[in-house]
């Protein structure tokens, strides 16, 4: 826990850094840089897509995920394999370039809508990370037949 305590505080350092640095590098906002969607496939399934805007990427291990229904148990996310990167805050890391799916089996059926709140971290390659981003996606269970999507 304190190895994670001391990345916070160096990520708030290249985070100040790189707004110092002028106008030679136009970050996006992290809710652009990584952009979230959801929406439920079947009644028993999540899925998270996840667009990386290019010059970005997404630490695999920072993902978490949960909703705001204690009704609504999520079981553990299938994650793909991402690519390999050192990186200078982390170390060895595994991250996603690009675009991502990540599925979330229920444990259980949902029975209404519900949302489900996305926590991910992620840096550019400039050199700058973000502080961690969470991000809320409204989702209503799937009809059978029918692919609902989430709701802003």
């Amino acid at each position: 826990m304190r190895h994670w305590g001391m990345a916070s505080c160096a990520l708030w350092c290249a985070i100040a850094l790189g707004a110092a640095g002028g106008p030679e590098h136009d970050l996006l906002d992290p809710e652009q840089a990584f952009r979230l969607s959801a929406g439920m496939p079947d009644p028993r399934t999540i899925e998270v897509r996840y667009r990386v805007a290019e010059g970005y990427y997404l630490y695999k291990a920072r993902l978490a995920f949960s909703t705001d229904n204690p009704a609504v148990r999520l079981g553990a996310p299938q994650l793909p394999a991402g690519e390999w990167h050192e990186d200078e805050f982390f170390g060895r890391s595994e991250i996603y370039r690009g675009e991502v799916t990540i599925r979330i089996p229920l444990d259980g059926q949902a029975a209404g809508r519900f949302t489900l709140i996305a926590v991910s971290q992620g840096c550019a390659d400039v050199g700058v990370c973000y502080l961690p981003l969470t991000q809320r996606a409204l989702l209503f269970p799937a009809r059978p037949g029918g692919k609902q999507s989430q709701k802003p």
